[in-house]
């Protein structure tokens, strides 16, 4: 339902939240993969920290930028990355445990 003023800006800020709520998980993952990695030795995981924490970034960009499109419309491409980022992440992790 649009807002009273005739723009979407509800459904704007719920994206925008959306997403910086995305990032927030990436850089809660960041902190706790580091801390994985100072805890039981295993270097390798600080590069993967490092990426999350550029990935969470990243993402909050996106979602900061969400609020100032006066559109609402699908973000396929923005979700597939997301994804992705996700996949690669695990593949990483079980790359890394296992390698060490």
């Amino acid at each position: 339902m649009p807002s009273p003023d005739g723009e979407r800006g509800l459904a704007r800020e719920r994206t925008g939240l959306a997403w910086e709520r995305t990032a927030l998980g990436f850089g809660a993952l960041s902190a706790v993969v580091l801390g994985v990695a100072a805890h039981h030795g295993r270097p390798g995981l600080i590069a993967l920290s490092v990426a999350l924490v550029a990935v969470a970034f990243a993402t909050w960009r996106h979602g900061h930028g969400s609020y100032k499109d006066t559109t609402v419309a699908p973000q396929a491409r923005a979700l597939w990355l997301v994804a992705l980022a996700i996949a690669l992440t695990a593949v990483a992790a079980a790359v890394i445990v296992i390698a060490d």
